[in-house]
């Protein structure tokens, strides 16, 4: 069906809301689950193990996935999944043990998978070509900014009680009804054959790198920035204001960079970032005093960029028959980044110290530059 202009802006908005809640309930989910089990005196292996369910479900299940969303269609496999995720919660509020906690991580990741997976592909599907760019940014800042606020509203509501369930099963819940009220603008999944990881890799291999390298560095930041700066000289409060900083430039230079993605060439823009992450890697570590939240400020918006920008390259390069299948690899290469950023960047820090973080950071931004400058695209043999 061929969208008229207002059409595609009430499609794109309702998809763009939908990723707020989305994004929202992730951000709620992960704090809740680490510091529940820490209150409650699980060993550190058991809180490590909880937060690596969301990113084991989405491995497993992401290849079966694009079939799912085309079977159901792309608005019934989105609230599937959101039913998923608050029968997850409500599990979890009634049943307040730690291995039902950790299964019930595995499951809402799995619930969850499924309204990302058609998010992407609905915004990519949607999104006319001169402003992807600018699409994408604002798609991935709703993503974000969820994120960003569901540690400070788990802050207000605390930890015990049904407030933060409640918020949780609430913003899933609203996320749906901008799907339902567009329902008839939603696109056609399709969902290929015989189309994985490895074919999507070699047909557009800067847009596998860059979603790799877009969950290595967001991972070791979300995970690793406070530790980094503990160790170099920065207070409790400090180091949390840091990472603040770094999610707040994260949100604010994603327009900019939809803009500038609009502009000049979406490849050579990926690979200007990764060599700027580069040297912004130096300049976190040479920075004192104000200069230091400079610098994480940049930071948050270099690594988020990633995200989008190999988001933009997959709606770019692939027909709308392939962008399920490559959504689906671009996934699992992000949440494989996602689990070896925080791994790798650690033993860096255990090695060298404060050093090993920054030098983790310029090597994937090494990496996503090397690529994007060297390489070019072959997206028929997907």
């Amino acid at each position: 069906m061929e969208l008229t202009a207002q059409d595609r802006r009430l499609s794109l908005g309702a998809v763009m809301l939908h990723m707020l809640g989305i994004g929202l309930t992730l951000g709620l989910t992960f704090p809740l689950t680490s510091l529940t089990l820490e209150a409650w005196g699980s060993a550190a292996w058991v809180v490590g193990l909880a937060g690596a369910m969301a990113p084991l479900a989405i491995l497993l299940f992401m290849p079966v996935l694009p079939s799912v969303a085309q079977k159901l269609g792309a608005v019934r496999a989105m609230i599937l999944g959101c039913g998923i995720g608050i029968a997850g919660l409500v599990v979890m509020y009634l049943v307040q043990t730690a291995p039902v906690w950790v299964a019930m991580r595995f499951v809402i990741g799995a619930g969850l998978a499924l309204p990302w997976l058609a998010g992407d592909i609905w915004v990519n599907a949607v999104a006319q070509e001169e402003s992807r760019g600018r699409v994408i940014a604002g798609y991935v800042a709703c993503l974000f900014i969820g994120f960003s606020a569901g540690p400070l509203l788990l802050d207000y509501t605390g930890i015990t009680g049904i407030a933060p369930f409640a918020m949780g099963c609430g913003a899933l819940a609203l996320a749906v009804l901008p799907l339902i009220a567009v329902g008839r603008l939603a696109p056609t999944i399709v969902a290929e054959q015989g189309s994985g990881v490895l074919s999507a890799a070699r047909a557009v291999p800067v847009m596998a790198v860059g979603a790799f390298v877009a969950g290595f560095t967001e991972a070791l930041i979300f995970s690793l920035l406070t530790l980094w700066g503990l160790e170099t000289g920065l207070d409790e409060t400090g180091a949390l204001r840091l990472l603040t900083t770094c999610i707040i430039g994260g949100v604010v230079l994603q327009f900019a960079v939809g803009i500038m993605a609009d502009r000049i060439g979406r490849q050579r823009l990926l690979g200007l970032i990764g060599l700027a992450l580069i040297a912004i890697g130096a300049l976190l570590q040479l920075s004192t005093g104000g200069l230091v939240f400079v610098a994480a400020f940049i930071t948050g918006g270099l690594i988020l960029a990633l995200y989008g920008l190999s988001l933009i390259l997959l709606g770019e390069r692939f027909s709308p028959a392939q962008l399920a299948a490559a959504s689906a690899a671009f996934l699992i290469l992000y949440q494989l980044g996602s689990v070896t950023g925080p791994l790798v960047a650690g033993a860096a820090m255990d090695l060298g110290g404060a050093v090993g973080f920054v030098f983790s950071l310029s090597g994937a931004g090494l990496a996503i530059a090397l690529v994007a400058f060297t390489t070019r695209t072959r997206t028929e043999e997907i």
